[in-house]
Formats: C-alpha cells, structure tokens, sequence
C-alpha cells in the first residue's frame, strides 16, 4: 500500500473531501473576482507558487477503507507559512511533435514564476486553512507549490511540521513515496541514451546471477520494468513487507532481500501484463549498479544535480534521516485504515517519523521539498534531460491493470498533466506538469492517507486537472 500510487478515493478520504468542497466552491468564487494590479486583465481562477514548488503526479492507489473512529482532536494550527522562493529553473528540452496516440506531448514550455497576486494568494490562504480546520486530527500538514501561466507563482505550508511542535514551513523535507520512481527511471534512460543499456536489454543480460536463480524473469525487459508491464508482484502494497516494517520498525531491508522474498513467494503474472509494481524499480536499481559500478543513492544524486536540486536526495542504506528542517510523518484514521487492509495494525496517531525507509528504495525512498518538486515537476519530472526520441518513447503509455496510463517512470494523468503520485508511511506527495500550458503543481502532507486535501484543492484551481485526478 505505501508506495503505490492511488487512483481510488476510499470512503474516509471521500467524505472528508465532501466536507471542504463548499470551502474550495467559494475559494474558486473569490479566486475568480480578484484582479492584479492590471485592473483591465481578467483574474485568473488558478493560483500560483512563489517558492520552486514540488509537485506528484498521480495520485497515490490506495486500497478502499471505512472510516475509523476518531482520534483526539489536533493542536491548533498556526497561520499558514507563506514564503517565496527562487522561480522553477527554466526546461530546455525541444517540442516533441505528437505521435498520434492522443496522449500528453513534451513541449518544454518555461512555468510562469511571476508571483501571484496578493489577492490570489489570500483567497487560497483561506481556502487552505479551511481545508485544514475540516481535517482536523486526520492531516498535520500541507505543503503546496503551484506556477500557474495565468496567475504566477504561489507556495505554502499549512498546519503542523511535527504535532505539538514546530509548525509547517515552506523548506520542510518530507518523504515522496513512489515520486522517487521518476528519478530512478530517469537515470536509467539516461545510460539508454548514452548506450550503456537499452530499452530491449532483459534482466539476464544485466543482472545474470538474478535471472539464474529466477529463470522466469530472466527474458523481462528494461522496458517492460519501466513501464509496468513486466508480470511481477508489487511488494509494497501487500502485508509481505509492510507487515514486517510496522511489526518491526527499526528494520533494514535491503532491495536483494525484497526481491528475493517477492520472486520465492508470490505469483508471477506472464510478462507483458500490466500491473503496478514497485518491486520493478528495485530491480532497475539493481541494473544502475550494476552497469554504473556504484551505490544507487549516488546516481540518483547525479540526476538531481542535473536538475539543480538542491534539496532532494535517496539516502544510503542505513540512513533514515532527513536534513533539517523537516517534518514528522503520521498515521493518523485513514493511513491506519488503508494499513489495517493489508494486515497491518497501527494505532491511529502514530508518528513513524523513525521508522525505516529501506524498504521504499529506488522505488520510494527519497525525500524532497516543495522548491525541488516544483523544479522537478517543471523538467517533465526529468523529460528535459533526455534526448528526443526517449522523449516521444517514455510519454506513450500503456494501460496497467489499476487502469493507470502508465509510461516509462511516468504517469500521464490526463488532460496534458503529467507526473507522479508517492505514498510512503508518514507521507504522500504529488508532482505535475501540464504539457499544454507549462502549469506546474505540488504537494506534501505528513500523513499516510490525506493527499485528497490536496488534490481537492488543486483541483479548484486547477479544474482540467480535477477532471484527470478525481
């Protein structure tokens, strides 16, 4: 369940929605009627971020809950942390022509980082708090970043860094769940580009010693993994692993131990069928080393730099921290429902800010910031650092069986948005980029099952976008 993204709403996260939708319906109102220093410029209904905002990109799959009973009330939030950044860095990929299969296109177009209006920005300040105060113990935290073509730039951090503690502030790491998949298949397809692998190359060419113990994978190929097309299980949203992280919370799994285990003790479905997997991530992680000669943390360090990320990082093994500041992740009623479909008991109100990370991997293991997820989201989530032709390749999609128009690390949501969702235990992220009009959006809570707050209110701003998520 952690990593997975969701493309469900389950019944909890539904009504709470419902409860704020009047909220955000007059956010959109407000937002609509107010006007920029150009009083003869029509206002825009979609705001902006001022800081280099984060963004992810489909919403995470979560499996459907009923509510759970509630939990003490939260400590009141403070007002919400508005702070501007440095503008998204500039994409400089050239436009990629369509190929003819509707899907989104690559243009490159530059986000808007003009800051938003302080009019705009009030209005969803506002619609924000609400959203926050009509959660209650349910979401700690909101990290928001958004560059819209009409409005400008806007970013900021709503509610609790930690319960009782410190509150939200827009430079606040936080885990990024399966958005790390995004930089994993970009490193891959950059030794694509550079010839070192290829999209054909199979899981005997470039890890022998796996394929030899498993023949049944050995002919899977690097695109089948990318794309999630390959047949193999995905570990992280079954009580396989799960189950062992929260019995044990200090464990260090490491990505040969989960393979292994998933590879011995689930079903293989045939290759070619479509199915979300992070298992598949664990592997190409696996290639990367094994082609590069180094630890996968590394080179997903490489692809950051080539982003001019600064923030953002997989940690070596072992290594379950975060630089400061940075907020505490929680289980609160819905992150305890969705685990407790999967076997796994945590008492609603649990901070699992320590809790082991060794599990997420090369397929959810990094943690990022609002400003490094909006300069990622505004890369295509690393598009513009490949050539043309994987361009076109990694944003033809393919269904998975979740009915996830899935590419090659990268989901197309629809309507030109582009991107990831994350969840990893403690925290979910959203990252997007709109192919059409070069808006870019992101998102953080600090827990396990909220990013609808999220999604609800971008899709207020955003309202093509609302169409795609929910």
């Amino acid at each position: 369940m952690p990593v997975k993204p969701q493309k469900d709403i389950d019944m909890t996260r539904l009504h709470r929605a419902r409860a704020v939708l009047p909220v955000l319906a007059l956010a959109a109102a407000v937002l609509a009627g107010c006007s920029s220093d150009d009083s003869s410029s029509e206002p825009s209904d979609t705001p902006t971020d001022t800081t280099a905002g984060a963004v992810t990109v489909p919403a995470t799959t979560e499996p459907e809950t009923t509510a759970a009973p509630e939990t003490t009330a939260m400590p009141a939030t403070t007002a919400p942390d508005v702070t501007e950044t440095t503008a998204a860095p500039a994409t400089t990929a050239p436009a990629v022509a369509p190929d003819g299969d509707g899907g989104a296109v690559w243009q490159g177009i530059e986000p808007n980082s003009t800051p938003m209006s302080p009019e705009d920005s009030a209005a969803i300040d506002a619609a924000l708090e609400e959203i926050l105060d009509g959660a209650g113990d349910e979401l700690p935290g909101l990290w928001l970043g958004i560059w819209s073509a009409e409005s400008g730039q806007y970013s900021a951090a709503y509610g609790s860094a930690v319960l009782g503690g410190a509150a939200a502030s827009v430079d606040d790491h936080g885990r990024i769940g399966s958005v790390t998949k995004t930089f994993t298949a970009t490193a891959v397809l950059q030794r694509v580009d550079s010839g070192e692998l290829a999209l054909d190359d199979t899981i005997g060419d470039v890890l022998p010693d796996l394929a030899a113990a498993h023949p049944d994978v050995a002919d899977i190929t690097i695109d089948q993994l990318l794309g999630m097309q390959s047949g193999i299980p995905d570990y992280a949203n079954t009580g396989l692993v799960i189950g062992e992280v929260v019995e044990n919370p200090t464990t260090e799994l490491t990505a040969d131990e989960i393979i292994e285990r998933v590879l011995t003790e689930l079903e293989l479905a045939p290759a070619g069928t479509g199915g979300y997997s992070t298992t598949n991530y664990l592997i190409l992680g696996e290639m990367l080393e094994a082609v590069d000669g180094r630890p996968v943390h590394e080179i997903i360090s490489d692809v950051t730099a080539a982003a001019g990320l600064t923030s953002s990082a997989l940690g070596a093994p072992g290594d379950n921290s975060m630089p400061d500041p940075s907020s505490h992740g929680y289980v609160m009623q819905a992150g305890a429902a969705g685990l407790a479909e999967i076997g796994a008991t945590v008492e609603p109100g649990t901070d699992v800010t320590d809790w082991t990370v060794s599990w997420g991997g090369a397929g959810g293991g990094m943690y990022s910031t609002i400003a490094d997820l909006g300069a990622w989201a505004a890369s295509g989530s690393g598009t513009s650092l490949l050539s043309d032709e994987l361009i076109a390749q990694r944003l033809t999609t393919r269904k998975t069986v979740e009915g996830l128009d899935y590419g090659l690390g990268i989901i197309d949501f629809g309507n030109g948005w582009i991107g990831h969702s994350g969840q990893l235990i403690g925290w979910e992220s959203l990252v997007l980029y709109d192919t059409d009009t070069g808006d870019v959006a992101v998102a953080i809570v600090n827990e396990t099952s909220s990013l609808i707050a999220a999604e609800f209110a971008l899709a207020t701003i955003f309202p093509d976008l609302g169409e795609a998520l929910l």
